[in-house]
């Protein structure tokens, strides 16, 4: 029996058969990577040498591939998480944050640092919480999380 003939991450594997739902299948994953729980679980990862599955080249170079083609305009348009992109890019160029997200803290820190940006971004769009018109606070209306501050997931867009 003939060994397959063994290929470099920049080669295109020809014999491989792509799925029809190619586009879905990529889109889902290049969102999931807007989650910090999801990157600290690839990062927990570990190919069949034993090393990070973020830091193998295969997989970067699999990352490569998605961030040539999900950040061209054609196609992001169809990202909902943006954000994702920047992760992406990340976790090509810096392999340290490749390390520190196998690390719980800082899993809870990227996800904290997202929900201020989104804050943040609440803020800014819709005034500061004020309403125009008769000068009532949002923030009274908004669902709040156990801490007290708005929920911004249940806010309107």
């Amino acid at each position: 029996m003939e060994k397959p003939k063994e290929t470099s991450a920049s080669e295109p594997v020809s014999s491989v058969k792509l799925p029809e739902n190619r586009f879905a299948l990529e889109l889902e994953f290049v969102q999931s990577l807007a989650s910090p729980a999801y990157l600290h679980y690839l990062a927990s990862m570990s190919n069949d040498e034993g090393q990070s599955l973020l830091l193998d080249p295969r997989f970067k170079a699999f990352l490569q591939y998605l961030q040539k083609t999900w950040s061209n305009p054609e196609y992001s348009r169809f990202i909902t998480y943006p954000h994702s992109l920047y992760f992406l890019e990340l976790l090509i160029t810096n392999d340290a944050v490749c390390r520190e997200l196998a690390q719980v803290s800082f899993r809870n820190f990227c996800h904290q640092q997202q929900y201020f940006a989104w804050q943040n971004r609440f803020l800014t769009l819709y005034g500061g919480g004020e309403k125009k018109e008769s000068g009532e606070k949002i923030k009274d209306e908004l669902p709040a999380t156990a801490t007290g501050q708005p929920d911004v997931a249940m806010t309107p867009t």
